[in-house]
């Protein structure tokens, strides 16, 4: 009799466990005291765990945890993965199958099977992924897949799974990550293109674009969705994707699926794209790229570092990277021109021990460089804070790390139709480890840096970013409840990346909530970040082998920032003269357009603040030369009204009265 019905599809994470495991699973516990059970620290919320040390000591147990009986006949080539962490010495955990099991009772009255897993290391207290285990040559009947812990009382570790996936792997991936790049609202991206090779296919492949993502097979017909039948199998196929967006000022973020005869496949190609006016638009990466160019403190081949690194970079196409750990000056010279000759690079002439480059230890220090894309950017200057003080005053020196000063860019930016403004970019490497002295430096790092920058500049846009090493809010070091870096925001900051609005996210590799590489602005600043738009580009473990290893324990992270300068109506109206219209000065939240000439059918409207942020969007279809609607929440002020449609815009000043 069995215990479960038969499961063809395995996606579990463990999202339900609580207080019980999922539905379909099961648990056996042969002897001892302690057994499998939910807990609220998966990788992403729940998963499941056991820990054989209970009452004060470590106990005999062997325990068992049974997945639903898998039918997986009619896939090609199936694999199973999950992720698992470990913490206190004790026995690996086993990953066995079962053919004859009956889903109830002890499983050691059945015969199993032990796979061959790559497991994370004792004691390593860290989320290990376990990929490319192949139940091929088990697909010809139903089986199960246990996970057995065993623990003795002189070692009892702790084991935690989650994320416990089987998929379709028959399919191979040239390309896993797309950025699609940049368009407004109601118009299409350039597409891009990546190519896929499926073999045995024996019935229908369905590719899958989340919206408002399309895919073609021949750059002329796109949708949300594209068929191959056997015709396909074994031969490379070319897609295109675009982004086709409707809703501005957005980032999409997302993958493309693959779904086969209706099981999910275990490739993916992760997408990114935005509605955002790419002439209008600063990106901004912020990446701790350890020990990069040094092959004995990164522990790796450097050119495979250099050349993973110039694959991030290029995939995430920014106008700023902001970087840390540079060692070799020369390798940063070699990344920069492998983006393309619009890209240069400055690095900051200083670093921990070392303050300047003619000393000792500069050349193997860890230092501060940026790298700008030359169209967008103008190098107005570069400085290290406090570093003129020393070693007058030793303090800054003491609290960033030993002379590890933050690095000023002064950039002038170069957007649309001229316009630009300048931004104030402060690059920081705080002080590393989780004592209460290197706490301590942090808050006087942050106390030096934010007076600094207040003092030199009272009103210009400042952002600063980097490996903050430690929280935004809270601390990595027990005991403290504030950041450190408290002072930053209480002094004229605004934080971007929050854990609370990031939770369970982390920018350090094998973590989870522990988001040190941080971003804090000033308020003239932040009103142009877009909303929502931070990311911690962690596709790259998911496409770069071995990443942790090869490139970085830190994953980058980018924010997007849009400049609007509609300082005036008579440009528009003088570039689009057939294009007009009035609305009603003085009003209250209820918007009047009149004589609207030259727009008819489809127009958008937007509506912007003193700052260049849009507070309201909304689509018209214009069929008289009068309009009125309702723009709730709008403070008293001045703002700026802007119609256009695909021959044209205007703008117009709307005084807004409460």
């Amino acid at each position: 009799m069995k215990g479960t019905a038969q499961a063809t599809i395995l996606n579990e994470n463990f999202s339900t466990c609580n207080p019980n495991l999922p539905v379909g699973w099961l648990t056996y516990s042969v002897f001892g005291v302690d057994s499998w059970n939910c807990t609220a620290s998966g990788v992403v919320g729940n998963g499941a765990y056991m820990n054989g040390y209970s009452g004060g000591g470590n106990n005999n147990n062997e325990d068992w945890l049974i997945s639903p009986e898998l039918n997986l006949a009619n896939y090609v080539t199936p694999h199973v993965s999950f992720w698992s962490r470990t913490k206190f010495a004790g026995s690996a955990l086993q990953v066995l199958i079962s053919y004859n099991y009956s889903g109830i009772g002890n499983p050691n009255f059945a015969t199993w099977t032990t796979l061959s897993v790559s497991l994370p290391a004792p004691n390593s207290d860290y989320w290990f992924l376990s990929q490319n285990i192949d139940l091929s040559p088990y697909k010809s009947q139903p089986f199960y897949v246990a996970f057995k812990y065993t623990s003795n009382v002189n070692a009892a570790a702790l084991w935690r799974i989650d994320e416990v996936k089987v998929e379709e792997s028959a399919l191979s991936l040239q390309k896993k990550f797309l950025n699609v790049g940049q368009c407004v609202a109601g118009s299409a991206s350039t597409s891009s293109t990546f190519e896929f090779t499926m073999s045995g296919i024996s019935g229908n492949l369905e590719v899958i674009a989340p919206t408002p993502f399309q895919l073609s097979k021949d750059n002329i017909n796109f949708g949300p969705q594209l068929t191959y039948n056997a015709a396909a199998s074994g031969i490379p196929q070319t897609v295109y994707a675009r982004i086709q967006p409707n809703v501005p000022d957005k980032v999409y973020r997302d993958s493309i699926q693959f779904v086969y005869n209706g099981f999910p496949v275990k490739e993916r190609a992760y997408i990114l794209g935005t509605s955002l006016p790419d002439d209008r638009t600063l990106r901004v990466v912020n990446w701790n790229m350890r020990w990069f160019g040094e092959p004995n403190f990164c522990n790796c081949d450097t050119a495979l570092a250099r050349s993973n690194a110039t694959l991030v970079l290029k995939d995430l196409n920014a106008d700023l990277y902001c970087i840390q750990e540079l060692v070799n000056v020369n390798a940063l010279a070699l990344l920069t021109t492998a983006l393309g000759p619009n890209y240069q690079s400055v690095v900051s002439p200083y670093c921990s021990g070392a303050t300047n480059p003619g000393a000792g230890n500069y050349p193997s220090g860890q230092k501060l460089a940026y790298i700008y894309n030359s169209n967008k950017i103008q190098n107005l200057g570069t400085f290290g804070i406090l570093a003129s003080t020393y070693p007058n005053d030793t303090m800054p020196y003491y609290c960033f790390s030993s002379g590890r000063f933050p690095f000023v860019l002064k950039a002038k930016l170069l957007l649309a139709n001229g316009g630009s403004d300048t931004i104030i970019f402060a690059n920081i490497h705080g002080k590393a480890s989780t004592t209460q002295s290197d706490y301590d430096r942090r808050v006087c790092a942050s106390e030096r840096l934010t007076d600094s920058l207040n003092s030199l500049f009272p009103q210009q846009k400042v952002m600063v970013v980097g490996d903050y090493n430690d929280f935004l809010e809270g601390s990595t070091v027990t005991g403290n409840v504030n950041s450190p870096y408290k002072y930053v925001l209480d002094h004229g900051f605004t934080g971007i990346s929050l854990p609370s609005k990031y939770p369970g996210q982390s920018t350090y590799t094998g973590s989870t909530d522990y988001l040190i590489d941080n971003i804090v602005s000033k308020s003239n600043l932040y009103s142009k970040y877009v909303d929502s738009s931070f990311l911690i580009f962690n596709e790259a473990i998911k496409y770069i082998n071995d990443y942790s290893n090869t490139t970085s324990d830190h994953f980058p992270c980018m924010t997007y920032h849009k400049f609007v300068f509609p300082t005036s109506t008579t440009t528009y109206q003088q570039n689009h003269s057939p294009f007009h219209f009035q609305l009603q000065n003085p009003s209250s939240n209820t918007l009047s357009l009149f004589d609207m000439d030259g727009f008819s059918g489809k127009a958008s409207l937007r509506i912007f603040d003193l700052f260049g942020s849009m507070v309201f969007s909304k689509e018209l279809q214009v069929s008289t030369k009068n309009c009125t609607l309702q723009v709730p929440d709008l403070s008293s002020g001045m703002y700026f009204v802007e119609l256009s449609n695909q021959s044209g815009r205007n703008v117009q000043k709307w005084i807004v009265e409460q």
